[in-house]
């Protein structure tokens, strides 16, 4: 990722927080909350979640799936991803026989989470000032809750992130804005006073139909 395109994501984000005059010289900031979106966005989490997936279709004797296969089945959950990957090889499973796949890809990954997962590099220093800023700010993923936790206590345990989620049985997942008015609920904050920042079509849904300003990184799994 050059450093272009963070200095870009800089300057929206900028844009997105920037104060507003009142009266000559009163100061409002327009955003009080910032929500990333965590895998492709924060996170390169693409050779783990390509490992766990080649654990289970190996179970069925199927071709591994490459990086850019992976990134065309990724982002709705793990659980649909695994059956986007099944239907790429036009290979049907009984329901059991999917659920014992799902449970080996999880083992696995479980297992193996961080092996090769990183933050993106040069977003680190603009984590590192909105981190100071007083800015709230959280992941929303759709990632299963208890692995979004593992991951970002692993690879960005220096931030002091407002709230952590991923899917949680029972809770709709992205596209649906249930996560974003919970959050801002618990912020204290407007939804008009969020940006939201991903990096795919998922996450610009989400963000249309929680109505607030949004920002996707061209960097990511699906840019």
């Amino acid at each position: 990722m050059s450093k272009r395109r963070v200095f870009l994501l800089s300057k929206r984000l900028l844009t997105c927080h920037r104060s507003m005059f009142d009266n000559g010289d009163m100061l409002k900031p327009l955003q009080k909350a910032i929500l990333f979106d965590m895998d492709g966005t924060l996170i390169d989490t693409i050779e783990d979640i390509r490992s766990a997936f080649n654990a289970a279709l190996s179970l069925e004797g199927l071709p591994p799936f490459s990086v850019t296969l992976t990134k065309q089945v990724v982002g709705r959950g793990l659980y649909n991803a695994l059956k986007g990957a099944l239907s790429y090889y036009k290979h049907p499973v009984e329901e059991a026989r999917f659920a014992f796949l799902y449970q080996s890809m999880m083992d696995h990954y479980q297992a193996h989470y961080a092996d090769k997962s990183h933050p993106y590099e040069v977003i680190l220093p603009l984590l590192d000032r909105l981190d100071r800023s007083g800015i709230a700010l959280g992941i929303l993923s759709n990632k299963e809750d208890v692995l979004t936790q593992k991951i970002v206590q692993k690879l960005l345990p220096q931030y002091s992130f407002a709230s952590v989620r991923g899917l949680v049985e029972g809770s709709p997942r992205k596209p649906d804005r249930d996560a974003i008015d919970l959050f801002c609920s618990m912020q204290g904050v407007n939804v008009g006073e969020l940006c939201y920042i991903g990096d795919s079509e998922v996450d610009y849904q989400t963000a249309q139909n929680a109505g607030c300003s949004h920002i996707l990184v061209s960097w990511g799994f699906r840019p």
